[in-house]
């Protein structure tokens, strides 16, 4: 439908032209005018069937991206949630046959992410059946990643682990009371929350640095970790005795932060440290980017609170501040793992996807290309009945006008 401003612009412009086409004394610059205002209506009411031409979906920014792309990635067509690690190394999804690989300047190390399979997908080729895994469970996603530290982390700087959003999105007082249910909840279940809306960046004084919105917990809200000991083999991501592997916390959550914390600090370069997070799984449906689970709240979109994908899945620590700064500073962070993610449901704007993925996204997005071609084919045969129209009218306008100057 047509926004009431734009209507009012278009109504407006219409009555005048048919003023100046009507009742003008025929002078060039009447005509004229009356013409320019015919080319405003159409060009209006052009760019509003062009609006409606959109495909539709459940989001409306989402970035369909063209099959091609996703045959040359070897995308599954099925729901998905897709990751793009930083610094870039290509566009990665959930469920892989293998865990992906990934390095930068402070580590090394796989992870991988995976859930029940969604409709549609295929039985999987891999070690472990994410089907018959997660029967019985309450989570509903799992994490797992591997890191060989080149250097390790300072003992004097706390490890978080957690998720960032890539802009402040301001509140209204019922997203607010929500997402203060949000926070209570995943307290509840883990403990050690930090959570910060983030800095508007118009409250903030110039050159000022903003913290981003973010949730993030300490390193014992991992539900499992296991210490291979250097020149052993590490387990393998895909093991399906995983799980019976190192140390895990539920049912002894005040043991395990104690075995975490002296975990903490005893990490040096050498070891291979294996997590696994799965715990407020259950009130995150990334796939179908909403929270869900939470007392007296139905499903909530994501984009809510986030503003639009992606989010950060990240681990970093955080440099003691000299001036009492609490806030968890982007310049304070030093990041060991650093992913962002989305659901192929609801991605990001193309060009961001493109700028995450470092180019490996190398075809135009869907809606640029098919979905282009659509829009420009109900546009066109919409141009073509108004068109006609608007010659009709404006004949019926001459045939009108000579009638008068003749009588």
């Amino acid at each position: 439908r047509l926004e009431p401003p734009l209507c009012g612009v278009v109504c407006a412009a219409g009555m005048s032209a048919y003023w100046m086409l009507e009742y003008s004394d025929g002078g060039p610059l009447q005509w004229t005018v009356g013409f320019a205002l015919v080319a405003i209506c159409w060009a209006l009411i052009r760019n509003a069937f062009e609006k409606l031409a959109r495909p539709v979906s459940a989001q409306a920014d989402v970035t369909n991206v063209d099959q091609d792309v996703m045959t040359q990635l070897k995308m599954p067509p099925q729901p998905h949630l897709e990751i793009a690690l930083d610094p870039p190394t290509g566009l990665h999804w959930s469920n892989p046959s293998t865990a992906y690989r990934f390095e930068n300047e402070f580590c090394s190390g796989e992870y991988l992410f995976f859930h029940p399979p969604t409709e549609g997908e295929e039985v999987s080729k891999a070690k472990l059946d994410f089907a018959d895994y997660f029967k019985g469970k309450s989570r509903i996603w799992e994490l797992r990643v591997q890191f060989n530290f080149k250097q390790a982390p300072s003992a004097d700087r706390d490890l978080f682990f957690g998720t960032e959003s890539e802009e402040y999105v301001p509140l209204s007082a019922a997203a607010k009371q929500v997402l203060g249910l949000c926070v209570a909840t995943v307290k509840a279940a883990v403990g050690g929350l930090y959570h910060s809306p983030g800095d508007d960046p118009k409250r903030m004084l110039a050159g000022e640095e903003v913290e981003k919105p973010g949730f993030s917990l300490p390193l014992w809200a991992f539900d499992q970790f296991i210490v291979t000991p250097e020149g052993e083999a590490r387990p393998d991501l895909m093991d399906r005795q995983f799980e019976s592997m190192g140390s895990k916390r539920y049912g002894r959550v005040k043991q395990y932060v104690q075995e975490m914390s002296e975990l903490r600090q005893n990490i040096t370069a050498g070891p291979t440290y294996t997590f696994a997070f799965w715990g407020t799984s259950r009130f995150a449906d990334i796939i179908n980017w909403r929270l869900v689970g939470v007392p007296m709240a139905g499903p909530i979109d994501l984009d809510k609170f986030i503003g639009r994908p992606p989010l950060h899945c990240v681990l970093y620590d955080l440099t003691p501040s000299e001036k009492g700064e609490k806030r968890h500073l982007h310049s304070r962070k030093r990041y060991y793992f650093r992913a962002a993610i989305w659901s192929s449901l609801h991605r990001p704007r193309w060009e961001r996807m493109q700028a995450l993925t470092w180019g490996a996204l190398q075809g135009p997005p869907e809606t640029a290309s098919a979905g282009k071609a659509r829009k420009r084919g109900l546009a066109s045969r919409w141009e073509q009945l108004l068109g006609r129209a608007a010659l009709s009218c404006c004949g019926d306008f001459a045939s009108l006008r000579i009638a008068s100057q003749k009588a």
